[in-house]
């Protein structure tokens, strides 16, 4: 019989399948594999939510994992959703907000990095606070903060070698990589609400490889994205062929062109 409380079942299995759903979502709308989606997520969300609810207390790695996902889900998604809103709302070619939304998608993504932090320096969540759950915890946290300080302060470089007055966009960057260092070097030498200082030395190098290869991870992760994006945007369908210009289009477009072009320039 099938029992939800074990880990290939009820975790494992969910995020393959929550990973197979993004795949069916990249693919093209007229795709059969397309009508898959909302199966696959319903079945993962199920085994995942009946995953969690036999294992509540648990001290499986698996149970703990679970735990800081689900903690990190709502910080984590508001800076996704800031930033996305930010990069269309904002002078991009294929943007499709307004742009007047464009500072609140820069208040979500700081709110979530705000929040994270808040998390931080406050008692953890129960199923994180002890044994295998503390470890995840403290190493998850400083993949994060590692991850932040090092794609802050590139993107800030890389935003002062363009030029185009991007000044204010590198001092964001710029502060967000200090307060990633704070936030590292607070933990590291003080420690934090429940933690001391020679515990998160013990996770940072019982769990170094762990840290080193979520950094790697989250990298791959990016540019396996990229390709995705890259390989739905060669299998979008050609657009539509256009009809010709009428007479009466013809005579428009030649009156603006000869309006600012002036009589006798360039045909």
């Amino acid at each position: 019989m099938l029992n939800p409380a074990d880990p290939a079942l009820g975790f494992w299995i969910p995020l393959g399948l929550f990973c197979l759903a993004f795949g069916f979502w990249l693919t093209d709308k007229e795709d059969f594999r397309r009508r898959c989606l909302a199966p696959t997520v319903l079945v993962a969300t199920v085994l995942i939510v009946a995953h969690g609810a036999k294992t509540r207390g648990g001290d499986a790695a698996e149970t703990a994992l679970l735990a800081v996902l689900f903690h990190m889900l709502g910080p984590v998604a508001l800076m996704a959703a800031g930033t996305l809103i930010a990069t269309f709302a904002g002078p991009s070619p294929v943007g499709p907000l307004p742009r007047g939304l464009r500072p609140f998608g820069f208040i979500m993504a700081i709110g979530g990095i705000f929040w994270i932090g808040w998390m931080l320096i406050s008692e953890p969540p129960t199923a994180t606070a002890h044994g295998i759950g503390e470890t995840i915890w403290g190493a998850w946290v400083l993949v994060f903060l590692c991850t932040l300080i090092l794609i802050s302060a590139m993107a800030g470089s890389f935003c002062v070698m363009m030029g185009e007055q991007r000044h204010k966009e590198a001092l964001v960057l710029a502060g967000l990589a200090l307060a990633g260092s704070l936030m590292f070097l607070q933990l590291v030498e003080d420690g934090s609400a429940d933690l001391l200082a020679s515990g998160w030395h013990d996770i940072y190098w019982n769990e170094i490889t762990f840290i080193f290869g979520g950094i790697i991870g989250l990298i791959l992760a990016a540019i396996a994205f990229i390709g995705l994006v890259y390989i739905a945007e060669k299998r979008a369908p050609d657009p539509d062929v256009v009809a010709p210009l009428t007479e009466a289009e013809k005579a428009v477009v030649d009156a603006v062109l000869r309006e600012h072009l002036g009589i006798g320039g360039e045909e």
